[in-house]
């Protein structure tokens, strides 16, 4: 570590602290995360989540932290990454109005790369929040996979992770088995608060939250979510009956496209809900066909802009009359 200067403190929480830092040696502005967690060794360092899932994705992709350097220092770790200006909570407090759509989708559109990119080698995140989408000028880019695990990791899932006002509702009903859906979810909760600048889902515990899910989905039904009827009985749960709403009227302001989005990330069956390449696809991103290359997926195996189809497909014609907006095939 002698070769960093501290120059302030970013912020810190249970895992521990994050520095601001200059390394002088490379004349770099940097961001250390240190951990309050004791490693012994090597090993251990290199199979805590964070660094064992970045190491594993290449750590090289346009919209994922980059991480520059693990040291394990008097049994002490220290993860430096990549600096950042601002995550997507302070740009949301400093901005004055709701963003645009404009900015909605560029923004967005960076961050279903990124995920696109993490779920094809096999992490989810679980724990998608504005906090934890870090900007710098223009560039978004996902952080903090403290949370991420792999899709074909030991089951069951724990289900205590993730802030409540983003988690999925199969996660809150304590499914054993979930995947990259829930960052899914926690995108739809995500643009609309972009586009509000208040939180679809906040409440003040897990049921609260579930409440404000029902009322703006309306409780399931063996149509909409059977699984999900299943997993409440399991725990003793009993959904409020709730009407919903349409999404149209929770977003009046907002493209047909922004709102048939929205509503198909937030759709209680998590298989109903578009992986993040189906996202990408979506008419709402058509004007991002033609990017520069710089944003574009890095790996030759996983290429965007051959698959891109004419209109995006949805899963079920019976969920897309109920809660959605229709829009017309070009």
């Amino acid at each position: 570590m002698e070769k960093y200067q501290l120059l302030e403190n970013l912020g810190h929480g249970a895992f521990g602290v994050v520095f601001k830092a200059f390394n002088k040696q490379t004349h770099e502005v940097v961001a250390i995360k240190k951990l309050m967690t004791k490693y012994y060794s090597k090993e251990d360092c290199m199979n805590l989540t964070e660094v064992k899932s970045l190491v594993k994705m290449h750590n090289n992709h346009p919209n994922i932290i980059r991480l520059k350097e693990v040291i394990n220092e008097n049994e002490t770790l220290f993860l430096v990454f990549e600096y950042m200006e601002c995550n997507l909570y302070q740009r949301m407090i400093q901005h004055e109005k709701p963003f645009s759509e404009t900015e909605i989708r560029n923004m967005c559109f960076q961050v279903f790369q990124g995920l696109a990119y993490m779920h094809h080698r096999g992490y989810f995140h679980r724990d998608l929040k504005p906090e934890n989408l870090l900007i710098n000028k223009d560039i978004v880019k996902i952080a903090d996979l403290g949370q991420a695990r792999e899709m074909n990791a030991q089951r069951p899932f724990t289900y205590n992770v993730s802030t409540i006002c983003y988690r999925a509702p199969e996660v809150f009903l304590h499914s054993p088995v979930y995947n990259s859906a829930v960052d899914m979810w926690a995108m739809g909760a995500i643009i609309v608060e972009l586009f509000t600048l208040t939180q679809i889902f906040e409440g003040s515990s897990e049921a609260d939250v579930m409440y404000k899910i029902c009322s703006v989905l309306g409780t399931p039904t063996d149509s909409t979510w059977p699984g999900g009827l299943d997993l409440a009985k399991n725990i003793c749960y009993r959904f409020p009956d709730l009407p919903g709403v349409r999404f149209s009227d929770l977003l009046p302001n907002a493209s047909p496209e922004l709102v048939n989005l929205v509503a198909t990330l937030l759709s209680w069956e998590p298989s109903y809900r578009p992986t993040a390449i189906q996202a990408l696809q979506h008419p709402f991103f058509h004007s991002c066909y033609f990017i520069p290359p710089t944003v574009r997926l890095q790996d030759t195996s996983f290429t965007l802009l051959d698959s891109m189809p004419l209109v995006f497909k949805m899963a079920m014609q019976l969920y897309f009359t109920r809660y959605l907006v229709p829009i017309k095939s070009k």
